[in-house]
């Protein structure tokens, strides 16, 4: 399948996409997505697809005071829309997309200071049912559509 990220209305073009995640060193991790049942029992009904962004290494107030932040996340928020508007193959049409108001250090990224967005996946019609293979080829595939895109899977490497 040759799917690719919709960036319409989001980006004026493949380049400034391409610009875009080199910019921002973008990356993305995935992880388990857990909800508790009535009989208080943690579940995996999906994933979380972690999407990274970053300041301009020259950026040493990296905060979220720091007047880059809201461009940083803005940047990394149009990703995860993109990502959430590629509707046909993944069936994640407008998902829940979940800004951070912090920033995190990972040694994964050598300790960068990064803005997150995240992007839940589960089966938004019946909540609540374990992961099963639908689930699983559609983060498969978001991975790889991000991929494709430039964004690397956790960590940027110059």
């Amino acid at each position: 399948m040759d799917a690719k990220l919709n960036i319409a209305s989001l980006f004026k073009s493949e380049e400034e996409l391409s610009e875009t995640i080199r910019k921002r060193r973008i990356c993305y991790d995935i992880e388990p997505y857990y909800n508790t049942t009535k009989q208080r029992q943690m579940v995996q009904i999906g994933y979380q697809i972690n999407i990274y962004g970053t300041f301009p290494p020259a950026d040493e107030d990296a905060s979220p005071d720091d007047r880059e932040f809201p461009r940083v996340l803005r940047d990394v928020r149009k990703i995860a829309e993109a990502l959430s508007n590629t509707c046909d193959p993944l069936h994640m049409c407008e998902a829940t997309i979940e800004d951070s108001n912090s920033i995190t250090y990972s040694p994964d990224r050598k300790m960068r200071p990064d803005v997150t967005v995240h992007i839940p996946v589960f089966d938004q019609q019946h909540f609540g049912h374990p992961v099963d293979k639908r689930i699983e080829d559609t983060v498969q595939l978001a991975g790889k559509i991000l991929e494709a895109a430039g964004v690397r899977k956790k960590k940027w490497e110059q």
